[in-house]
């Protein structure tokens, strides 16, 4: 079971990926702003952050230059132009079920790379 956080300033953005994450089998948190994520982020640990990149305060953009290079991390948003070379890859608006499972294998992949160089992550996968 991978653990997914997902931040966006929109709730109806934010109950829509959850819902589809859920229902794929992931546990999911949410947050509605930038400060909330890198709070989380240092609480729990995420195999996947689905972060907007605009939002009021801290933008998707600010947050993801402060997370650690091992967190897995896609730009979610209609605007995937110009993006930091920090995002791991991207994840459009309107979202797709596709989409969603093509993030979630990326992110297992991802994971299972990291796990052994991260205490944090050194939980098995449930399938």
């Amino acid at each position: 079971m991978l653990r997914i956080l997902v931040v966006d300033d929109h709730p109806v953005n934010r109950l829509v990926l959850t819902e589809i994450f859920t229902q794929l089998g992931c546990t999911v948190s949410a947050v509605e702003d930038g400060a909330r994520a890198l709070s989380a982020s240092k609480v729990d640990a995420f195999d996947l952050i689905c972060l907007d990149r605009h939002m009021p305060g801290l933008s998707g953009d600010e947050v993801v230059a402060s997370l650690p290079a091992e967190q897995f991390v896609l730009a979610w948003s209609t605007d995937l132009s110009d993006l930091p070379p920090r995002f791991n890859g991207t994840l459009a608006k309107p979202v797709t079920l596709a989409a969603v499972q093509g993030a979630m294998a990326r992110a297992t992949r991802w994971r299972e790379t990291f796990a052994s160089r991260m205490p944090r992550l050194r939980r098995p996968i449930a399938a």
